[in-house]
């Protein structure tokens, strides 16, 4: 049977002619059972904390699911995309301008458009497809290792919570055992005074 606080607040004690100071018994009772009545609270707190952080992992766990689930690609942020399409939209125009130059005969052609080739406009729309890619693949191991902490730190706080409600048991086991020798003395958990 589990001991609480409202338990001990409400055990009974027969007076016994010479017996204990009732004052005595009734500070101790109350000062076992605002030990326990502390320790309780104490572990609803770490039970509240531990679920939280539970609800935390399952919202990693679907935001890393659905994620994944998405494609096996990274996805593009949207500034990137907005990037790509202002690229290929100058790609377009910049073939559009070499063509005209080569219809046209000019001489120009050694001038600085001649430098923007499709294949050199590709090559940089590569790179910043490459740049999305692995920026999104940083974010998804991220989050994985913000899951991982996540996990690690629940379970920090169940050892905790244990080792507080082992605590807890030893101290009222403790005081029952003390209150249990002194009641079998006559002294009802008072110190024996000389």
């Amino acid at each position: 049977m589990r001991l609480t606080y409202l338990d001990v607040l409400e055990q009974c004690f027969h007076d016994k002619f010479r017996g204990y100071n009732k004052q005595e018994v009734d500070t101790f009772l109350h000062l076992v059972a605002d030990d326990l009545k502390s320790q309780a609270e104490d572990i609803e707190d770490k039970n509240r904390l531990i679920e939280r952080k539970d609800e935390e992992i399952q919202e990693l766990k679907q935001t890393l699911d659905a994620f994944s689930q998405q494609n096996s690609e990274p996805t593009i942020p949207p500034e990137v995309e907005e990037e790509l399409l202002a690229l290929r939209n100058e790609l377009t125009e910049k073939d559009r301008l070499i063509q005209e130059m080569k219809r046209e005969g000019d001489e120009k052609s050694n001038g600085p458009l001649s430098q923007l080739t499709p294949e050199r406009l590709k090559e940089k729309a590569k790179k910043i497809i490459n740049t999305a890619k692995q920026h999104a693949k940083d974010h998804k191991d991220s989050a994985e290792k913000e899951l991982d902490s996540l996990q690690k730190e629940i379970g920090n706080l169940q050892e905790q919570k244990q080792r507080l409600t082992n605590s807890i048991r030893a101290t009222a086991m403790g005081h029952i055992n003390k209150f249990k020798a002194g009641a079998q003395n006559g002294n009802a958990g008072n110190p024996v005074q000389d």
